[in-house]
């Protein structure tokens, strides 16, 4: 009896870590456990929020954070939203109150929410004023992927929707584990992104870092400021294989000499006009940002065997 008794402890033992003590996306995260009061949880920006109670009403400055909102559960939260969130449609229904650097200060007082959400820096002013009114404010900064997790991850802490959110962060790490499965074997192309007037996005900022990701070569990467404004000749002496323009054809003035360019010479120029619903996806970091990956990775390498549910016509975009 005691022989079996001792098997049936080894037993559970062993399984235990699949159950109680199985560990979450969170854990290495250093997030707080959701649902616990006062909750002290770091933002983007490694600055300190603390939430003494439960929070039931929140407004997004950010359209990346309120596309997370809504994918872990939370939009029936939302109070407010910027002008420029525009995704998911439940969110174009939601009052609007400016944006992170015009904002509708009074409004959002008197709608009295926990938190407001905004991404980047914000202005001191403004976040003293919601302070001082008990509103909290966390801003969400992601430069690489990893961020982007973690902001995912810390707004279902805040908002206790952590299991969701945890979900979503395992459906985007699975989607970009295929992604990273069928870009291993493509030779590497140089790519530039031209977000207008030949700014482009570093390694100081998450675009700038996704194309290694993507087996590009970024040749903006190394710039020490998250969006440097190349001349042309800088473009013109990396000769990039495809050139990335966030703007439609219609209104692209070419410099003069990028002819001579790979990307220009081979037919491989896209533009991406910034009413396109394709210029969120590649460019917030939310739970879309590995659709926005793909959309890179098949103007990049077109003969790529993978799928977006957004990018279905190639040869529009060119």
């Amino acid at each position: 009896m005691k022989k079996v008794l001792i098997v049936l402890l080894a037993v559970l033992f062993a399984v235990m870590p699949l159950f109680g003590c199985q560990k979450s996306a969170s854990d290495d995260l250093g997030l707080p456990k959701a649902g616990t009061y006062p909750m002290t949880i770091k933002d983007g920006n490694g600055a300190e929020v603390t939430f003494k109670s439960e929070v039931k009403k929140v407004v997004s400055l950010a359209p990346s954070v309120t596309e997370i909102l809504f994918a872990v559960g939370a939009g029936d939260m939302v109070a407010a939203v910027s002008n420029w969130c525009n995704y998911p449609a439940e969110a174009q229904k939601k009052e609007k109150v400016g944006d992170t650097y015009s904002v509708n200060l009074e409004r959002i007082i008197e709608l009295d929410p926990d938190v407001v959400f905004v991404a980047g820096s914000f202005a001191t002013d403004v976040q003293d004023a919601l302070n001082q009114a008990g509103i909290e404010v966390y801003s969400a900064n992601e430069v690489d992927i990893d961020d982007v997790y973690y902001s995912i991850l810390a707004v279902g802490t805040i908002t206790n929707k952590l299991d969701k959110a945890e979900e979503v962060v395992d459906g985007m790490k699975a989607d970009l584990k295929e992604l990273e499965k069928a870009v291993a074997k493509v030779t590497e192309k140089k790519v530039f992104i031209d977000l207008g007037m030949l700014y482009s996005s570093s390694k100081l900022s998450l675009q700038g870092n996704i194309f290694g990701m993507i087996n590009a070569k970024n040749i903006a990467l190394d710039y020490d400021i998250s969006a440097p404004q190349l001349s042309a000749e800088e473009v013109i002496e990396a000769n990039p294989d495809v050139y990335i323009c966030m703007s439609s054809k219609a209104f692209y003035v070419q410099p003069d000499g990028f002819d001579e360019i790979s990307a220009f010479k081979n037919g491989e120029v896209y533009y991406i006009d910034f009413t396109d619903p394709i210029a969120d996806i590649v460019s917030r970091p939310g739970p879309r940002c590995v659709e926005g990956m793909k959309v890179f990775a098949k103007m990049i390498y077109p003969d790529l065997k993978i799928t977006s549910e957004y990018l279905t016509d190639l040869a529009a975009y060119k």
